[in-house]
């Protein structure tokens, strides 16, 4: 496999080394990108396997896409360790130390959700869409 632009060996790749010392290195290249996305499909089979709703893992997402450091601790999203977020997942389950970060947690939050609103919002006037057009076919 072949290294991207910009990088000098494949993940997967076995190197060595020899430091100044003559001590001997070797290991395998594990790029930064593998580990995250192996992280989040962990994070991912986490939620499900604990029974988390499927709005509860679609707005984890959301957040971790701003904030990296968020994480489950059982059917609870924590956010920087300050900021926890209870099942429904709603703005008002958004708890922690007033402050910046519960803030902008809840703002993500909000955002979220509306963001959900509008898309179900156009689902429904394309799927009507159709039916208004063969109404007037006929």
């Amino acid at each position: 496999m072949a290294a991207p632009p910009g990088e000098y060996f494949s993940v997967g790749s076995q190197v060595s080394c020899r430091t100044c010392q003559e001590q001997r290195l070797q290991g395998e290249v594990l790029a930064s990108k593998a580990r995250t996305e192996k992280e989040e499909k962990l994070s991912q089979a986490y939620a499900i396997s604990a029974g988390v709703s499927l709005e509860g893992q679609q707005l984890f997402q959301t957040i971790h896409k701003t904030i990296k450091d968020c994480k489950w601790q059982e059917k609870n999203i924590v956010v920087m360790e300050e900021v926890v977020i209870t099942p429904p997942y709603q703005v008002e389950n958004c708890k922690g130390k007033e402050g910046s970060a519960l803030s902008h947690v809840r703002k993500i939050v909000e955002k979220h959700f509306r963001d959900v609103e509008s898309q179900k919002i156009l689902q429904r006037s394309q799927a009507q869409q159709p039916q208004k057009e063969a109404a007037l076919s006929s």
